[in-house]
């Protein structure tokens, strides 16, 4: 990862991806600080494999029993809008490639 999506806040490069309403957000995984964000439709289309779960709060792991959805982003994304439609932030989690 390169510096230009370092936390002006902690200095740290590592993000998380989070879906909160309409909108996708890069976030801080030390501090929770928003690095960037943009519209969830943006998003929604790519065929990238994830889970989503209901975030636990920056830097902690979700727990299974929180799991929303699993599979393609454009497959997930309407399970994934529903959950976040209340304000519930949801946690974005890349698949690991085979």
């Amino acid at each position: 990862m390169n510096n230009m999506l370092a936390c002006t806040s902690c200095g740290l490069d590592k993000t998380e991806s989070i879906v909160h309403r309409g909108s996708y957000i890069l976030r801080c995984a030390a501090c929770g600080e928003t690095i960037v964000a943009t519209s969830f439709m943006a998003m929604h289309d790519l065929e990238h494999e994830c889970s989503a779960f209901v975030d636990p709060g920056p830097g902690k792991h979700p727990p299974p029993e929180t799991l929303v959805a699993r599979g393609p982003l454009r497959q997930i994304a309407t399970a994934i809008s529903a959950a976040a439609s209340d304000g519930t932030l949801i946690r974005l989690i890349p698949e690991a490639k085979d």
